[in-house]
């Protein structure tokens, strides 16, 4: 007996000992976020990005005294979200991360209408960026001018974070290519600038593309091509046009803004040579973790000389890169040809704010045509039937503070929900980033040229997305064919060498775009067809069916009838 109880006191330490190298000191088993039910627990659907750790953070200590904790759901992934909002469970709020996607949401209904919270907590879509509204909220149609915005719109969200793409460089990987050139006795485009244009962009990531000695495999490449954020979008919106009308009922793609900026993404790949093509990112490594084999990830990882994207790379940069990024604005449009006159004068070649014309620096008009850039970044809203909406409107508050704005701006991770907490940030240096005060002039120009995103109408916005996308994959892997096979563009001083030239073949993107929007026109039709047959009265159906029924029951009855007349017989 002595034995057995021997034996089962030894198993009960070893169960204890167990559990508790388990539970603090290997940390296998989670705190109990809620501490027994103390707290109220809010789920928030976010992506992984290692700043979502201090932001929770800074909520949970400042709604200490609410007992109110968030925690982490890291995953937004669109189909889960509805899935589970269908079945009445999932997170309390959730990112959203484009005005397709609010959209989407909106019209299946999955969100929280907020104009009774956002009144009480005295926050107005005024607070926000103009640009950004339309994934905020939806117009209510027949509501007279003078009425106040909780009148006039549906509230249903509120910014997270918001975003501009901007130019990182690698500057240590510039001046290391600058004195490798100078040995060679070879000039360096300079530096960006504030009103530099398409064409030095592409002079700029020829210098800073790299063959092995052996000129079998890149080493680096100039860029990453449209990068994150508004991508090819951004290039049309620069050259004057847009992918949809104002109300998204349209398709505006194959104009000749679509098909100059078309060109341009397939040039850079396919004629410059200074993006990698998605062969050849896939044979570039990365670094690990949030963001490793994106075009951040190869960034960060040193083999690109520039991106385009948003503030929120430095977060990542900030963490992995081994070398010094500056910041630049976005390159603007400016037509070809008016570039080649420009530097085809040798004084103004020297120096560029000799540029003329009407796209000359010369002028204030000038130097900001072709600028501009498509406004995104993350939304917040509550999900329907969440049991805690109240608390939740508490996180939605939450990112509305200077608390939160100030803390995510000083974290990189973009600009906040709030403009002028951007602007007082960056309008003087931050002693913690020293090296990042050359950055604060291009972020404060990318806020003065903002375009806000758009969505087809109907319900199609998430196919038009995806057409989008496959339309920047297929000009990277060149899988158009010229419109017309004879055409040929010379650019000149766009070789490898000083004065060189290359040829391209001018009517790719046009075809691309000539394609792609007979595609996405075809898609919006159809969408507009089920939205209208899903919307018309459904009373002549109703009638209808009532008459086969009524038709049904008297063929029946008389059916009957007959065969009780037979039997009488």
């Amino acid at each position: 007996m002595r034995d057995l109880s021997t034996t089962i006191a030894v198993l009960a330490l070893i169960l204890v000992g167990w559990y508790a190298l388990n539970r603090w000191g290997l940390s296998v088993y989670p705190d109990d976020p809620s501490a027994g039910g103390e707290y109220t627990v809010i789920r928030w659907a976010s992506d992984p990005n290692p700043a979502r750790t201090e932001q929770m953070a800074l909520f949970n200590r400042l709604y200490e005294d609410k007992k109110v904790r968030v925690v982490l759901d890291p995953s937004a992934d669109v189909q889960k979200i509805l899935t589970q909002a269908a079945a009445g469970s999932g997170p309390d709020v959730f990112d959203i991360y484009s005005y397709a996607t609010f959209a989407l949401y909106a019209s299946k209904g999955v969100m929280v209408e907020l104009n009774d919270y956002m009144r009480e907590a005295k926050l107005n879509l005024d607070d926000f960026w103009l640009h950004r509204r339309n994934a905020l909220a939806v117009p209510i149609a027949d509501v007279p001018a003078e009425a106040n915005e909780y009148e006039r719109f549906r509230i249903f969200a509120v910014p997270n974070n918001i975003t501009v793409s901007v130019t990182f460089l690698n500057r240590s990987l510039y001046d290391a290519v600058q004195r490798e050139r100078h040995v060679q006795n070879l000039a360096m485009p300079p530096l960006p600038w504030n009103h530099w244009t398409w064409w030095d962009y592409v002079l700029l990531c020829q210098a800073l593309t790299k063959k092995s000695a052996d000129g079998r495999r890149y080493e680096t490449f100039g860029s990453g091509g449209a990068g994150f954020g508004g991508g090819l979008n951004n290039f049309i919106y620069q050259a004057g046009g847009s992918f949809l009308n104002d109300d998204g009922t349209g398709i505006a793609l194959d104009s000749p803004a679509g098909a100059t900026a078309a060109q341009y993404l397939y040039d850079l790949v396919n004629t410059f040579h200074v993006v990698p093509s998605a062969e050849d990112q896939s044979a570039q490594t990365g670094g690990g973790g949030w963001g490793g084999q994106s075009i951040l990830g190869l960034y960060s990882a040193g083999k690109l000389g520039t991106i385009l994207i948003g503030r929120w790379g430095l977060i990542k940069v900030r963490r992995e890169a081994r070398f010094t990024t500056e910041i630049y604005p976005m390159p603007r449009y400016v037509p070809y040809e008016e570039w080649e006159r420009w530097m085809s004068d040798p004084e103004i070649r020297a120096n560029p704010s000799l540029r003329d014309g009407p796209w000359g620096e010369i002028s204030e008009t000038g130097r900001h045509r072709g600028k501009a850039g498509e406004m995104g970044g993350r939304v917040t809203a509550i999900r329907k039937g969440t049991q805690h909406e109240r608390e939740a409107f508490y996180f939605l508050e939450y990112l509305s503070s200077p608390d939160f704005n100030n803390l995510l701006t000083k974290d990189a991770d973009a600009f906040g929900s709030r403009k002028q907490f951007s602007e007082r940030y960056f309008s003087q240096p931050d002693p913690e980033f020293p090296d990042e005060d050359q950055h604060r002039s291009a972020l404060l120009d990318a806020m003065e040229h903002p375009v806000a995103e758009q969505a087809a109408a109907y319900g199609a916005a998430f196919d038009i997305t995806r057409l989008q996308g496959a339309l920047g994959t297929n000009l990277i892997n060149a899988a158009y064919q010229p419109a017309d096979s004879t055409a040929r563009q010379t650019y000149r001083f766009l070789g490898r060498m000083p004065d060189q030239s290359v040829e391209s073949n001018p009517t790719v993107g046009q075809a691309a775009v000539t394609e792609m929007s007979a595609r996405m026109r075809e898609s919006l039709a159809k969408a507009k067809r089920n939205r209208t047959l899903s919307s018309r009265s459904h009373v002549l159906d109703l009638l209808g069916i009532a008459i086969l029924l009524v038709a049904i029951g008297v063929g029946l009855a008389f059916y009957a009838r007959r065969q009780r007349a037979e039997m009488d017989a």
